[in-house]
């Protein structure tokens, strides 16, 4: 292993190490939800596990399309033109308070749409509980993703860490008090937790409001003296690489969410069942997120800076680094499932007995997708990196939908699979999305680089 790569290595870890602690973070905040709404029992577990679906679903789409504060500021600083980061970031939250006020509309009136398809009423209350809850943490949610872009494209990713450790404390907090009805507040149950983690929310954008705050003021507020058709320039660059990433990121969560919504036709038991092994499975895919959000901060700082070679370098060092955790989570999960089950449900209650049987079969199809799982996350990274993202878009939309939930759809109904043939299906689509972005990372850092030029070089 050359110098130069040994450097990338340590640079990718300095990076990702943080955001993929502050990933495992937020997802811990979703754990802590389940694991406490559970002792409610299985329809509530089912629900608020339905109901965070369709609130993220629909969140993360928006919080896509600001994401794209992150390789475009990493841009701007990599070519020192650093009066752009500002006027990039304050154009991000205009459009995110833009896309908050019909988000929040379309999660208050989701439930709706599952009574058509034959779900049950009680899962259908306890949904609609959650969401009218959650809803208010909505622009505070939107606000914490374009800061988060913004630190991340400056290099301070322990910052994002630092406030997301602390909200795992205050999300558990918040729970015990509003669903058990702890300090003399009410006991409110489901709407309990979707309360808790809307304030979270907002607790950790003004945290990272407070960081941001210690920066060079033309960093996070330069636009306030901007003409507005700078503003208006910016905000379409935004739109330009922000909506095909949205579009990349709707497709992958979109096909989980509806995989989740056909589980939910199977009963309430595989329904929680899939949300353990979800959950855990997703726990894990933090990881590589984070060496993924890295990618897109080193490709497009060495970008902007015109050293093609060390961005072609910093992509198959990403790409490394998360097939090597992938391969050892993939390991953990064969190895010793009964106690991870075990973390969210009682496993010698007679009562769990079928939700803990599907969770490990559940839980076994989720280690052989692991390390496709991780390389097409750091493959899609990196590619935004290079600004890249329509085609990937495409390529995503045709592995997930066309391969992935068809086939899941096949495996379970026509083919008589049941419930786990929806699990194979993801085995399917995320093994073709992630053959598809690694082979066109490799061709777009092989074109961009200038012929004679070698992957150990610092620069071309």
């Amino acid at each position: 292993m050359t110098s130069a790569v040994i450097k990338e290595v340590r640079a990718t870890l300095s990076l990702a190490v943080p955001l993929a602690a502050a990933n495992v973070a937020q997802m811990a905040m979703g754990v802590t939800d389940t694991v406490m709404v559970g002792s409610l029992g299985p329809v509530p577990l089912a629900a608020v596990g339905l109901g965070a679906n369709f609130y993220f679903t629909i969140a993360v789409v928006c919080q896509g399309v600001v994401s794209a504060v992150s390789p475009l500021a990493a841009f701007a600083m990599g070519a020192a033109r650093r009066d752009e980061v500002g006027r990039i970031t304050a154009s991000a939250f205009v459009l995110g308070a833009v896309f908050a006020v019909p988000l929040m509309a379309a999660l208050t009136i989701a439930p709706r749409a599952l009574a058509p398809i034959g779900y049950d009423p009680a899962l259908i209350g306890g949904i609609g509980e959650f969401l009218h809850a959650i809803v208010w943490g909505t622009p505070g949610f939107l606000g914490f993703a374009v800061l988060r872009s913004l630190l991340a494209a400056l290099s301070r990713p322990r910052a994002i860490m630092a406030v997301l450790v602390f909200g795992i404390g205050t999300n558990a907090l918040l729970n015990w008090l509003l669903i058990f009805g702890h300090l003399g507040l009410p006991a409110l149950g489901l709407a309990g937790s979707g309360y808790a983690s809307a304030i979270n929310q907002w607790l950790m954008f003004l945290g990272l409001l407070c960081v941001a705050s210690r920066l060079r003021r033309e960093d996070w507020l330069s636009a306030r003296y901007a003409a507005l058709a700078t503003m208006t320039a910016d905000m379409a660059r935004i739109l330009k690489l922000g909506l095909p990433i949205a579009g990349l990121q709707a497709v992958e969560v979109g096909v989980f969410f509806a995989s989740t919504t056909v589980m939910g036709l199977f009963g309430a038991n595989a329904l929680a069942a899939h949300q353990i092994a979800l959950n855990c499975a997703s726990v894990t895919f933090m990881v590589p997120l984070g060496m993924s959000q890295a990618a897109t901060v080193r490709i497009a700082a060495e970008r902007g800076s015109g050293s093609f070679a060390a961005a072609r370098r910093a992509g198959v060092v990403a790409l490394g680094l998360g097939i090597a955790f992938m391969s050892l989570s993939a390991a953990v999960f064969w190895s010793v499932p009964e106690p991870i089950v075990g973390a969210y449900i009682a496993l010698g209650d007679p009562g769990n007995r079928e939700v803990v049987a599907l969770a490990l079969r559940f839980l076994a199809v989720a280690a052989v997708f692991q390390i496709v799982d991780g390389l097409q996350a750091v493959a899609a990274g990196a590619l935004r990196g290079y600004h890249d993202a329509t085609v990937p878009m495409i390529l995503a939309g045709c592995g997930y939908w066309g391969i992935g939930f068809a086939g899941g759809l096949a495996f379970a109904f026509p083919l008589g699979a049941g419930p786990i043939g929806l699990w194979w299906g993801f085995v399917l689509g995320l093994s073709a999305v992630a053959a598809l972005l690694t082979f066109r990372l490799l061709r777009n850092a092989a074109a961009a680089m200038p012929s004679g030029t070698a992957l150990g070089e610092a620069h071309p």
